[in-house]
């Protein structure tokens, strides 16, 4: 088993994280579908070399808000209607090949406030089922010196769409149905 599982008041653990993420580490946090391996944009390569990924696998930038999704992207119109339909929750959108999810849950929302986007990835090794608590992600990852505890997450993964100015494609079904929504 890695270190003991941070404990501690929303504020401290918030700040804990965005320190080490501003100090280029990665740490473990809950979302409110899966537990997250985070790091900043420029430092996605970490998040690669710590769960064994290939580099052609992309990763989610989480946001706070829905607004901040357009740092990554110009949203299309119907990009902008799954964005006021399903966010904050569990879609991720792609779009001009950037994947953006804005999460609700109140830390990842704080911390993304913090420090600005975050790159992420479910926090398994690739190839490994992902893990419902913070002990199995924290073991995953033992060089991790950070893993909040959100407790048990049994939440599906997040449904990721691909918008493009031909339409929408479902490319995981996850937790949010979108079929319907955009007719």
């Amino acid at each position: 088993m890695s270190k003991p599982l941070s404990m501690g008041g929303p504020a401290e653990l918030m700040e804990m994280a965005a320190t080490e993420l501003r100090a280029g580490r990665a740490v473990i946090i809950p979302t409110d579908t899966v537990y997250g391996l985070a790091a900043l944009p420029e430092n996605v390569d970490l998040l690669f070399e710590l769960k064994q990924r290939p580099p052609d696998k992309a990763v989610a930038i989480l946001v706070a808000r829905p607004a901040d999704a357009e740092q990554m992207f110009d949203p299309l119109p119907v990009t902008r209607r799954l964005m006021e339909e399903f966010w904050p929750g569990a879609l991720t959108i792609v779009q001009d090949g950037c994947g953006v999810r804005c999460p609700n849950h109140p830390l990842v929302h704080a911390l993304a406030s913090e420090v600005g986007p975050m790159a992420t990835t479910s926090a398994n090794l690739s190839g490994h089922p992902t893990p419902y608590t913070a002990a199995e992600a924290a073991a995953a990852f033992p060089t991790v010196q950070l893993v909040i505890d959100g407790g048990q997450l049994q939440a599906p993964a997040s449904t990721v769409v691909e918008v493009t100015e031909d339409g929408l494609s479902v490319l995981r079904q996850g937790a949010v149905v979108v079929d319907g929504v955009l007719e």
